[in-house]
C-alpha cells in the first residue's frame, strides 16, 4: 500500500515541482498565495507577514525561499513514503525544526488538507490521489503526535 500511496503522491507533484527555473519558483509562491488567501487565520505563524495578501507573497523574497522549502519537504515525504523508517525519521526531524513556532499540534494533519487544496489548483486530482494524500497525512500525523508526546510537547 505504501508503494502505491508514494506513486500517486509523486505523480501529482509533477505539477508542483521544485527548482530554480521561474515556473518552479512560482510553484512555491503559489502555495503560499493559496495558503494566505484561503487560511488567513494561520498567517499568525509567519511573524511579520500576518497581514500579507497574495500580492505581498508574490513580491516577497522570503516566500520565494519558503515556497521552495515547503515544496522540497513535501517532495521528500512523497519520495520516502515507501520506506516508512526514513519517512518517519523525516517527520520527526520536521517536528523538531518547527518546535520554536509553538504550533497547534492539530495543524500537522490539517496541512495535508491545505496542500491537496493547493495541488487542486495546479492539476486535476482523482479520488485515488486524494485518498493517497489523506493516507500520507494520517501516517505523518500519527508519527508527529507520537514524537510530540515523547518529547513532552503538546499533542493531540
Amino acid at each position: 500500500m505504501s508503494v502505491e500511496v508514494a506513486r500517486l503522491c509523486k505523480h501529482s507533484l509533477e505539477s508542483a515541482r521544485v527548482g530554480t527555473d521561474e515556473d518552479k519558483v512560482q510553484n512555491g509562491r503559489d502555495f503560499y498565495k493559496f495558503f494566505f488567501t484561503n487560511y488567513p487565520d494561520l498567517r499568525v505563524y509567519f511573524k511579520g507577514a500576518e497581514k500579507f495578501t497574495a500580492d505581498d507573497v508574490q513580491k516577497s523574497e522570503r516566500f520565494e525561499k519558503q515556497g521552495q522549502r515547503i515544496l522540497l519537504a513535501v517532495h521528500v515525504l512523497a519520495e520516502t513514503y515507501a520506506n516508512q523508517e526514513v519517512f518517519k525519521a523525516y517527520v520527526r526531524e520536521t517536528i523538531n525544526r518547527h518546535r520554536i513556532y509553538k504550533m497547534d499540534p492539530a495543524l500537522w494533519l490539517a496541512f495535508f488538507t491545505v496542500f491537496v487544496g493547493y495541488l487542486g489548483t495546479k492539476t486535476t486530482l482523482d479520488e485515488a490521489t486524494k485518498n493517497a494524500w489523506a493516507e500520507m497525512g494520517k501516517v505523518f500525523n500519527e508519527e508527529a503526535q507520537t514524537h510530540l508526546k515523547n518529547s513532552g510537547l503538546p499533542h493531540v
